[in-house]
């Protein structure tokens, strides 16, 4: 009888334990960490090339709106790239230059920089006349963060080209 009674107060004390050892929360600590450890780099890459991406479409879309805001006023748009800070205007009917984006720094905005062909811009324009066609020589952007590249080229027409070379 000795024996059941010790399997009775056994088994009741197991079934009113309450929480976890701490060497099972140990265990499970070193595994998530582990698990971190793997993981954390692919997130981080991704997120530079989500950002090269996204710098590089608003840097398209901004290049687009300079374009048809000289068609749409039949008068010259600018397109402005100055220290990985770009906007759009377009000349008036009478004299002035009006804003039609507003100026964001891509640095700033998502930790990329914008070179001019591999160098630095410190000053750099495009000039579409009113009928949408660029009126100075064929540019080429590229977008730099941690490594992951990419770049966006700008033809002697005005054209936009995603992806250069092709």
């Amino acid at each position: 009888m000795t024996s059941f009674a010790t399997y009775t107060r056994v088994r009741d004390g197991l079934r009113s334990r309450r929480g976890f050892s701490l060497i099972e929360t140990m265990v499970v600590l070193v595994i998530m960490g582990i698990a971190m450890a793997i993981s954390m780099p692919k997130f981080a890459g991704m997120r530079d090339r989500v950002a090269v991406r996204s710098a590089k479409q608003q840097f398209t879309s901004y290049l687009a709106t300079a374009r048809a805001a000289a068609i749409r006023q039949s008068q010259s748009g600018h397109f402005h790239a100055n220290n990985n800070t770009i906007w759009s205007s377009v000349n008036q009917p009478d004299g002035t230059v009006a804003n039609v984006s507003k100026a964001v720094s891509l640095m700033t905005a998502r930790g990329v920089a914008v070179t001019l062909g591999g160098s630095a811009p410190s000053q750099d324009s495009i000039v579409f006349d009113s009928r949408g066609m660029g009126t100075t020589v064929a540019h080429t952007y590229v977008f730099t963060r941690n490594g992951f590249k990419d770049s966006v080229c700008v033809t002697r027409l005005g054209l936009i080209a995603r992806r250069c070379g092709q």
